[in-house]
């Protein structure tokens, strides 16, 4: 029997960095990543990266085949609400495996096999990397009460795949089933609404992000993510993974196996990393993040509202 299986399921365009999340998942030959999508561009997948190409009608009835009520999901966004069920809706894909999970597509992993954690039914609080214990009773737990018929009929994204604003989700639910679970957060996971980097860390205990601006580099080295700061000297960490929050990011197909990570871009690292050359590395650069991002949601409710009135004004007509 296999390890692990990873699902990211992602329909419309790839974000442009994306052959360097393929090579950080190409890093960690012990994952297999399934791919659930319908962008057909050509990308150099890595043996260990399986693409499933199926349209979004298709994977909606894929998932509403395995319910005796009515879904709603009507936009990929949605599709979020819907991930802690693969391993029930794609049990004949995940059948080989220990365990199983689900990612986004703008991380950059580092070395996972290191800070893998066995013998716990979940691992992880966050959307960004949910694994579970491949079992029958785990697969179906988000079953269990009528939470999830809730979050699989609302029309909105409820957030029922990971831990959010005290929101009842997929982790309450292992908890109130005394499963084992792990929330360390073990990721470099930086703040939206902000155009610098400032990296947050999940705390379990209070459903909170704690913040930390501490002037930092970061780092891609051979399937590897550090973070370099000085305190009483330089301090180089390692972590799981780098979450990009969404971010629009720079980068060129001629980046080699070494790089560092900027506020908009994927950069060459310009010099190896110590005491005397982290003042002189370059750490961050102008973006306009935190515009695009209001803008693009501003765009999305626009969008949604126009679509309502097209809606109600087809309907008016109907009833004359």
């Amino acid at each position: 029997m296999k390890k692990y299986c990873i699902f990211l399921a992602y329909f419309g365009r790839m974000p442009n960095y994306f052959p360097l999340f393929l090579r950080s998942c190409e890093k960690n030959p012990e994952f297999d990543f399934l791919i659930l999508t319908d962008d057909k561009n050509k990308y150099a997948y890595p043996e260990n990266v399986k693409v499933i190409y199926m349209t979004f009608t298709e994977i909606k009835e894929k998932i509403q085949e395995k319910f005796d009520f009515e879904i709603s999901l009507k936009s990929a966004y949605k599709l979020c609400d819907y991930r802690v069920c693969f391993g029930y809706v794609f049990e004949d894909m995940v059948k080989d495996y220990e365990y199983w999970g689900y990612c986004d597509n703008d991380l950059i992993f580092g070395d996972m096999k290191k800070f893998f954690v066995e013998g716990y039914d979940k691992i992880f609080c966050l959307g960004h990397l949910m694994i579970f214990k491949n079992t029958y009773k785990n697969n179906r737990l988000f079953m269990h009460g009528d939470l999830y018929k809730k979050a699989f009929t609302a029309s909105e994204n409820v957030i029922f795949d990971e831990c959010w604003n005290n929101r009842e989700n997929i982790h309450d639910i292992f908890l109130k089933n005394n499963k084992r679970v792990y929330e360390a957060d073990l990721s470099v996971n930086f703040k939206i609404l902000s155009n610098k980097f400032i990296k947050i860390t999940f705390q379990p205990e209070t459903r909170e992000f704690l913040e930390d601006k501490t002037e930092c580099l970061y780092t891609w080295e051979n399937g590897k993510v550090y973070r370099y700061y000085m305190k009483d000297g330089l301090v180089k960490e390692e972590y799981l993974y780098i979450h990009l929050q969404e971010r629009k990011m720079r980068y060129k197909s001629s980046l080699g196996d070494v790089y560092k990570i900027v506020s908009n871009s994927f950069l060459p690292l310009e010099m190896p990393v110590n005491e005397k050359t982290f003042a002189k590395i370059k750490k961050s650069a102008f973006n306009l993040h935190l515009l695009q991002y209001h803008l693009k949601w501003k765009i999305r409710g626009l969008q949604k509202r126009l679509k309502g009135n097209v809606i109600n004004l087809r309907l008016s007509f109907r009833t004359k």
